[in-house]
């Protein structure tokens, strides 16, 4: 069972990542500090802020006070008005669609009498119907908790989606006097009265109480996240995308990443990405933590190799990254930049996707489709913790100006000349280790820059199997103990001659689901089962079973043969299919 932190590391994850997948972005408002405050004070006697003309304008926190001196306890806004400042979003590229804001208790214990309640922070999360319209590197929100309207200066943004999200168990317990007795309040009951105090109103929905989400229950992460996208759907099409590409977009200024202690650093297990074995999640966070910055996953195909990698750059400190994916037709200058006409006939150095996106993870998919020497060597000495200078000058028409230099590590005040890297910004790439001998290799002194992990198929094929449909039909049929399971023997007999991972297995079942609706994959094959493993054995596993010997493609049709009960004819048709694919 994760903390209710880790739930929360990770449904922010995954919604940056689903985000991401639409062009949109994601933004946690006063995350970035930890419990510090910065500028921004507490009156423990007025239970608001210090400098309500400071801290109201773009709030650190959502203040409330929780009134500990009634019974039960009831949650209010410190001001007079039932609208306050809640956060804030860099909204300049017009690309938001989600906001996430600490919710900060003040305990009254008596007549002007207030604790500061870091030890029970609630947060809160919104989720727009698509961006909302471009603004400022800094644009204030405020929310009414009477009429449940969520404002940018001054104006109404519809949101889909509002909840409160839980970090503790409710029955955590915090000790206070009041009246000068102790007394012990639980973080339940601090949630119950924020949730009792806040009205929602969200679009194309009815009004009421905001919803409750428990992080430290690993379900409530799961139905957080099934919610969120249910009322995605349930909006409809949100509207165009913006303009400017997400891998382009700018950091937000409530996320910026500042010096990262990499003992701090954590990739939380995907409950989404399963098959994953847990040595693999131990060996990214032993590197990360002992200070290695690039990350080489490898292993078969299908494995989640690349959804892998979009998870760990989307936990990393500030959650933004940009991925491309490996070609041959690559040179040095599509990562790094060079020399290219601007117009006018004037040619100039033009920065490669790397030094453009230089304060985030760069992820590179397929690496190995690309000459990986040629095309990230000059990254060589940079990769090794020192500075390199590029071939390229400031200026053209000066042969004695400086030239373009990439530096290994942050520099405040970089020249015009130096490209710093922020203190975000890694390589996370991934191999296919069938690919791996037929096209490009990487040198042995720059793989020694690479921590490589490697992601393998599941030990437990059956169990992957019983896992995934339930997971995505909860009324399948649950296999009885014992039960066998026909596509995973045939999958170990495809492992046993090239190993691959859930996903073409995954492309499987689906098909199977849509030729044979409703039969069970375990036990004994029914006819529609048997006719559907044929077609889907065609349709899906023979592209990924190209030029295996002869012997190992018999081997894995008697399989199929034996373990779904082939008549005759269709066990010919099998093995006359994968005959035709070996070698």
């Amino acid at each position: 069972m994760a903390s209710g932190t880790e739930n929360r590391q990770a449904v922010f994850s995954w919604l940056n990542e689903f985000l991401r997948d639409q062009n949109l972005q994601f933004s946690r408002s006063g995350f970035k500090g930890g419990a510090s405050l910065g500028k921004h004070t507490v009156d423990e006697v007025a239970g608001n802020w210090g400098d309500p003309n400071y801290s109201g304008n773009k709030p650190i926190r959502w203040l409330f006070q929780v009134d500990l001196t009634v019974d039960p306890i009831i949650a209010r806004l410190p001001g007079a008005v039932p609208e306050e400042g809640v956060g804030s979003s860099n909204t300049a590229q017009g690309d938001k669609a989600g906001l996430a804001v600490r919710i900060l208790p003040l305990l009254q214990t008596g007549p002007n009498a207030f604790t500061r309640a870091d030890d029970l922070e609630v947060n809160a999360l919104f989720v727009f119907h698509g961006a909302v319209a471009a603004g400022s590197s800094s644009d204030a929100f405020s929310y009414d908790i009477t009429t449940g309207a969520l404002k940018r200066g001054g104006n109404a943004e519809q949101y889909i989606f509002a909840g409160l999200l839980g970090l503790l168990p409710r029955g955590t317990v915090k000790t206070v006097e009041v009246a000068g007795a102790q007394r012990d309040v639980t973080y339940g009951e601090v949630v119950d009265a924020l949730q009792a105090a806040i009205t929602t109103l969200p679009k194309g929905g009815a009004g009421g109480q905001i919803g409750v989400y428990d992080l430290s229950d690993d379900a409530e992460a799961t139905r957080l996240k099934d919610e969120v996208e249910a009322a995605w759907k349930a909006a409809g099409p949100p509207p165009a995308a913006a303009a400017a590409a997400a891998e382009e977009a700018e950091a937000d200024a409530d996320v910026v990443v500042e010096a990262i202690d990499p003992a701090t650093l954590e990739v939380p297990v995907n409950p989404d990405l399963l098959g994953i074995d847990a040595s693999v999640y131990r060996q990214i966070n032993a590197m990360l933590q002992s200070g290695k910055q690039h990350i080489m996953l490898y292993g078969p195909p299908g494995t989640g190799k690349t959804t892998l990698a979009r998870w760990i750059a989307s936990s990393l400190p500030g959650g933004q990254w940009t991925l491309v994916t490996g070609s041959s037709d690559w040179s040095s200058q599509d990562i790094i930049g060079g020399y290219q006409p601007i117009g006018g006939g004037d040619v100039d150095f033009v920065p490669g996707i790397l030094l453009r996106n230089f304060d985030r993870p760069l992820i590179i998919d397929e690496l190995n489709r690309c000459d990986i020497d040629k095309v990230i060597g000059p990254l060589f000495t940079v990769l090794s913790g020192q500075q390199t200078t590029l071939p390229y000058r400031t200026d053209l028409s000066d042969k004695n100006s400086h030239p373009y230099a990439i530096l290994p590590k942050p520099k405040v005040g970089a020249s015009d000349h130096e490209f710093a890297p922020g203190p975000a910004w890694r390589l996370v790439a991934t191999i296919n280790s069938i690919d791996k001998a037929s096209l490009y290799q990487m040198s042995y002194a720059l793989s020694r820059r690479f921590g490589w992990v490697y992601v393998d198929a599941p030990t437990n094929l059956a169990g992957f199997i019983t896992e995934y449909i339930a997971k995505t039909d909860p009324a399948a049929p649950v296999p009885a103990g014992g039960d066998a399971c026909a596509l995973a023997d045939v999958w170990g007999a495809i492992n046993a001659a090239r190993v691959i991972g859930p996903a073409p297995i995954i492309d499987a079942i689906e098909a199977m689901r849509i030729l044979a609706p409703g039969r069970s994959f375990f036990g004994p094959p029914t006819e529609e089962i048997r006719t559907a493993a044929v077609d889907a054995i065609d349709m899906v596993l023979l592209p990924m079973l190209d030029g295996i010997i002869q012997q190992d493609a018999h081997n894995i049709a008697d399989a199929a043969a034996v373990a779904f009960g082939l008549t005759p004819p269709e066990a010919a048709r099998v093995k006359r299919r994968l005959e035709a694919v070996a070698i």
